[in-house]
Order: C-alpha cells, then sequence, then structure tokens
C-alpha cells in the first residue's frame, strides 16, 4: 500500500463517527429532501447541506461515509471555477462550513444530462443483453464493455424524485418538455462540458468516463450548469494507466471467441477488471453481500473496511481532481455544532 493511502486510511478510522447525517436546520426556512442532501430555499437562494449518506441502486445506505459531503462540493467548487468560459453556474458562494454551497434559485429543466465517453455501466450492462438503441440512438453490434467511442454520445434521461427510477429520453422528449432550441442547447453545452473535465482530468492521469450535468434556467431565461460537476457521485472515472494496462488485454481475450460478454471474462478473469473512481464500489459491495435491488426491502450495512474505502476513494480522487490535498477537520468539535 502506498504510504499516503496508508495515511489516509489511517486518519479515515479516526473519523468513522464523524459523519454527518440528515441535518434539519428550520431556520434555513422551506425544504425538501434530496438523496444526499437538505435542501433549504430562502428567498432567491438555494442552501444545500451536503450530507454523508450515500445511495446506491435507489436505496440509501446504513453507514454514513466520512468527508464525502465536504469532498463533493469541494470537486463542483473547483468544476465550476474550470468551466464558467463555457456556461455560467448557479454558486452563488460556498459556505462557511465545507459540507454547506449556496446556489441562486434556478428552474430545474428536469433531465440529466448525461454524457458516455465510453461503454460502461448501465449502458454496457444492457448492451450485453441484447440492446442496441439507447435515447433514440443505435449502436452498432461489435461494441465490448469498456470501449471508448469514437465520439462522445449523449444520452438524456428524466430526473427522477427520491426512490423512483431515471428513465431514457429520446431528444425528441427531451425537446417535447423543454423546446427544440433549449434541448439542443443542453446536449451542446453537456459535450462541452465534458469534453473540458475530461481534459483537465486527463492533465492529472484521470478519464472522466461517463458523467450527468443538471441545468437550471435564472430569470431571465439564461441557461446554467447547477448542482454538482464531475464528482464520484455523478460521474465514472479510472486512471489512464489503468484502462491503457487492462482494456488491451480485455479486448485480445474477447476476440479469442471464448467469452461471450466482458461480465463473463471478469468472472473468470477478475483481475482484469478496471478500477473505477464512482459509486459502483459501494455498489458492487452490495452485490457481493447478496443483496439483490429487486428484491429486497433496505440495503445491508457496509463493513467497517468497506467504509474507509469508500471515504479514501472520495479523498483520493479529489485531491487527484483538484491537485490539492485534503485537510481534515477539527474532530474536537462536534459534526452537527460545526455545521
Amino acid at each position: 500500500m502506498a504510504a499516503r493511502e496508508q495515511m489516509l486510511k489511517t486518519e479515515i478510522r479516526k473519523y468513522l463517527d464523524y459523519a454527518l447525517p440528515e441535518s434539519p436546520i428550520p431556520e434555513l426556512g422551506d425544504s425538501k429532501k434530496g438523496k444526499v442532501r437538505d435542501i433549504y430555499f430562502h428567498e432567491d437562494k438555494v442552501i444545500m447541506l451536503t450530507n454523508d449518506r450515500v445511495s446506491a441502486f435507489d436505496f440509501i445506505l446504513p453507514n454514513l461515509i466520512p468527508f464525502k459531503g465536504m469532498v463533493l462540493n469541494r470537486i463542483s467548487e473547483w468544476a465550476f471555477e474550470a468551466t464558467k468560459d463555457i456556461i455560467p453556474n448557479a454558486l452563488w458562494k460556498a459556505g462557511a462550513d465545507p459540507s454547506c454551497v449556496i446556489q441562486k434559485k434556478m428552474k430545474n429543466l428536469q433531465v440529466e444530462c448525461i454524457v458516455r465517453g465510453y461503454m460502461w455501466g448501465s449502458m454496457a450492462g444492457a448492451y450485453e443483453r441484447g440492446e442496441r438503441t439507447f435515447c433514440g440512438l443505435e449502436l452498432k453490434d461489435d461494441l465490448i464493455r469498456f470501449e471508448k467511442f469514437p465520439e462522445p454520445i449523449f444520452t438524456p434521461t428524466t430526473k427522477a424524485e427520491m426512490g423512483d427510477h431515471d428513465e431514457n429520453m429520446t431528444m425528441g422528449e427531451v425537446a417535447a418538455l423543454v423546446g427544440e432550441e433549449m434541448a439542443q442547447k443542453a446536449k451542446e453545452t453537456a459535450l462541452k462540458l465534458y469534453a473540458r473535465g475530461n481534459e483537465l482530468m486527463r492533465k492529472n492521469g484521470m478519464i472522466l468516463i461517463d458523467t450527468k450535468y443538471e441545468f437550471g434556467l435564472d430569470e431571465n431565461g439564461v441557461l446554467h450548469v447547477i448542482d454538482e460537476v464531475n464528482t464520484p457521485d455523478s460521474s465514472r472515472m479510472c486512471e489512464i494507466t489503468e484502462w491503457e494496462s487492462k482494456y488491451p488485454k480485455i479486448e485480445a481475450e474477447m476476440k479469442t471467441g471464448q467469452y461471450k460478454t466482458v461480465s463473463e471474462l471478469l468472472k473468470a478473469k477478475p483481475e482484469l477488471k478496471i478500477k473505477e473512481y464512482s459509486k459502483q464500489y459501494v455498489r458492487d459491495a452490495l452485490l457481493d453481500m447478496g443483496f439483490n435491488p429487486a428484491k429486497d426491502l433496505k440495503a445491508p450495512k457496509l463493513t467497517e473496511e468497506q467504509v474507509v474505502e469508500c471515504a479514501y476513494r472520495y479523498i483520493n480522487i479529489c485531491e487527484k481532481i483538484t491537485g490539492e490535498e485534503f485537510v481534515f477537520p477539527n474532530i474536537n468539535v462536534p459534526i452537527r455544532e460545526r455545521v
């Protein structure tokens, strides 16, 4: 284990009970409960407390992941600054607490604008099951999991409320919801944001595999990017060296004809699985514990080792993206009091 990884994991263990749960603060005004946020509407501002809950398969896990909220906020603040020449953002200012961020109130387009640079995640699973049409796009027959697309593709979905599932949308459906011109602008802007994000991450040895953006309109109808940008909760990322060392081996194995899908290959040779920075680690951990999201009524509790690994991955990717070392908070101040 690298020295910094060991140091971070040792430090994380001291903070396992120092995590932010739901944080109702009625003094802040009208509120809305998100999957991992407590959102307050105050005049023309939106105050978002990004807590340390984690969701997977639309379930909120029993565990809290220390520092998750402040890491997501820090990455988003960094990404907002790095993309403000492409599109204005809703950030008004960072809160006095690292788990808090204050944005300008916007009218949400109610579309998840997803950009994919690689055959990965849920799309790869559906493709391996035989699906070829995604959001109105027809994909060719010879693609494999982890393959890079010739050009990034735009696959929008509905923005579901908590507990519901996002549904794929065609561009026609997006246009019917927000208008033809706005639909095209959202698509073009999402592709530009993805290109910038991937460009910046590659400088730090990372690949932005896929990501989602949310957009809103201000009082003058001007499009803004809102919520979070290029975080491990809204994106998948991996190290360039990880993809470049493993994908050619996967491609070579698939050409032998011995395996029908890459998923089948990975069961036989799990060492070829590409380590990614995203919520996939949590999803895989739950599945390894026997969790069935289609049948089970609640998610199981992660082990201490899994919580430490998850927190480490959040901190590690934050350092990689921003180029800044993570600073641990003062543990002597109770977290609710701090907030």
